[in-house]
């Protein structure tokens, strides 16, 4: 399983609508290295349940926002690296707002995504009409 991505990426699919019974079953069917990958893949679900993906996305937004300050593609790829040793959570965060922001605008987008990526742009847009316009500098006499 581990070596086969399509196969990954269907179960990753079919995880949650399957039964602790039908999930009981796979996992026993499973050779040890595959059986470890699906636990790996149970305990990352486990872990993001209860995500707010509106404060990912702001956070992952916020990561992109620092990539892009980088100004040649050794120095990108190198922070790129680094934030993939060094601050996993941040690099997961960056790609899943990368993802989800900038992937495909057509009618052919899975509607979950459309729906949050349109709740987040909501977000922002209330959080920068609540910020406060700076005070006007005096004009010079």
């Amino acid at each position: 399983m581990a070596a086969n991505e399509d196969e990954l990426l269907w179960l990753i699919h079919q995880l949650p609508s399957m039964s602790e019974a039908e999930r009981a079953a796979l996992t026993e069917s499973l050779a040890p290295k595959d059986r470890a990958a699906l636990e790996s893949i149970e305990a990352a679900r486990a872990a993001t349940a209860d995500a707010d993906l509106i404060e990912v996305l702001d956070s992952g937004q916020a990561g992109l926002d620092r990539l892009r300050e980088m100004s040649t593609p050794a120095e990108l790829l190198t922070v790129i690296n680094l934030a993939a040793r060094e601050r996993p959570n941040l690099f997961a965060e960056a790609l899943f707002a990368a993802v989800v922001l900038y992937r495909g605008w057509d009618a052919a987008e899975a509607p979950a995504i459309t729906e949050l990526r349109e709740r987040w742009h909501w977000h922002v847009h209330e959080r920068v009409r609540a910020t406060p316009e700076p005070p006007a500098e005096p004009a010079e006499p």
